[in-house]
């Protein structure tokens, strides 16, 4: 299966974020919905759907997505990604390719990827924003099926994240560029300062690029407050090189992490420079 998302996005003459294109091929859809927030008010709210029951040997997914200058948009998915068990030597890939132009907006949170038993999957996520662009995005793994015995019975898990600025000159400045590779057989992946007994694995970053480094070290102190009150997880945050801040959780269910990263993400938008 070769599965293509193509969006992008335009603003309407009152100053609203709309679709200017979209082209899905089965098993992705997409729908828009009302947006009922109190914050980012002007933007797009859509779902990422797909009436696949999870992704198989050779199946390539091939996301773009192209937000306009100064148009928002909040993207979320409809269910978990499940990858499903495969042939010795099969995997499934994802190539994601996001670009925010001057002054736009992007919140991205997928569902939980979930990693069967001898499943594989590699995915690769570039991202390149402009001048004030601000980006909230977020991923979660779980390790396998835990309560039918499959934890970490995958074959191989990857995921490259490269996010990346374009400068004055032309030229584009690195952001952050984080790599997990993870092969069971070869991998003591419960040892100290892996997974431990943890199941699930979430990464929440956020960028923007029109905030200064007081204003993101108090957010910080703010999401510390955040963070510090979870209990059955083992969170920690911190500062990027520049821009932004990275939040990195490990729990037991991923309901608890996606409820801590929806928590972070609207304390995020409704914060402004």
């Amino acid at each position: 299966m070769n599965s293509k998302l193509k969006l992008s996005t335009k603003l309407s003459a009152n100053g609203k974020t709309q679709l200017a294109e979209c082209f899905a091929t089965p098993p992705f859809k997409l729908m828009t919905l009302p947006n009922y927030g109190e914050h980012w008010r002007d933007g797009l709210n859509a779902v990422l759907m797909s009436s696949s029951p999870g992704l198989l040997g050779g199946d390539q997914l091939d996301i773009q997505i192209q937000l306009t200058k100064a148009s928002t948009l909040s993207l979320n998915t409809q269910a978990f990604t499940r990858v499903q068990a495969m042939n010795e030597g099969d995997l499934a890939e994802q190539i994601t390719q996001i670009q925010l132009v001057e002054n736009s907006r992007l919140f991205y949170l997928p569902h939980p990827l979930v990693l069967h038993k001898d499943s594989a999957f590699k995915q690769k996520t570039q991202i390149e924003m402009s001048e004030n662009s601000e980006l909230i995005y977020g991923e979660i793994v779980a390790i396998g099926r835990v309560l039918t015995h499959e934890r970490f019975a995958f074959r191989q898990f990857s995921s490259h994240l490269k996010i990346v600025a374009w400068q004055n000159n032309g030229q584009k400045h690195p952001l952050v560029s984080d790599c997990i590779q993870w092969l069971p057989a070869q991998m003591n992946l419960t040892a100290l300062s892996q997974m431990e007994n943890y199941s699930h694995q979430g990464t929440l970053i956020y960028l923007n690029l029109a905030k200064n480094a007081a204003d993101l070290k108090d957010q910080l102190q703010e999401i510390h407050a955040i963070i510090g009150n979870q209990k059955n997880m083992l969170v920690g945050a911190s500062l990027l090189h520049q821009a932004g801040i990275t939040v990195r959780a490990l729990g037991h269910r991923a309901e608890q992490i996606q409820q801590l990263f929806g928590t972070l993400a609207n304390y995020l938008q409704v914060k402004k420079a």
